[in-house]
């Protein structure tokens, strides 16, 4: 039998288990546009490059485990036809998708055309 990873819990609550499976709702990942602070962060698409500091990138933010996430990071330049159709199922438009504070409305404007122009 394989170990529990989660602490053993009362049987009467849970009946014959051995461990109770914690159930986790998933939420849909959060992006946006965002600038880089550190040139720390590589690229999460096809390029794979470092993204360099003042960059404009998409910042993701997927949620992970319950009351923890993680913040993942793409360059504005692998933005592909999956990517565009993956952050539009969450927003609908990409004028609806949010731009952090910093960053200039002809940056954010000129990523939500690439990715009006990246769905199909």
């Amino acid at each position: 039998m394989k170990a529990c990873r989660y602490p053993p819990v009362s049987p009467r609550r849970y009946g014959n288990l051995a461990c109770a499976i914690m159930a986790f709702k998933t939420r849909p990942s959060v992006y946006r546009i965002d600038i880089a602070p550190t040139s720390r962060a590589r690229c999460r698409g096809p390029c794979k490059q470092p993204i360099c500091k003042g960059d404009l990138r998409i910042a993701i933010t997927a949620f992970v485990r319950p009351n923890r996430s993680t913040l993942l990071a793409r360059c504005c330049h692998c933005i592909d036809t999956r990517f565009a159709s993956a952050v539009l199922a969450v927003y609908g438009t990409a004028d609806r998708v949010p731009a952090a504070q910093g960053v200039s409305e002809e940056g954010a404007a000129q990523v939500r055309v690439t990715l009006k122009n990246s769905a199909i």
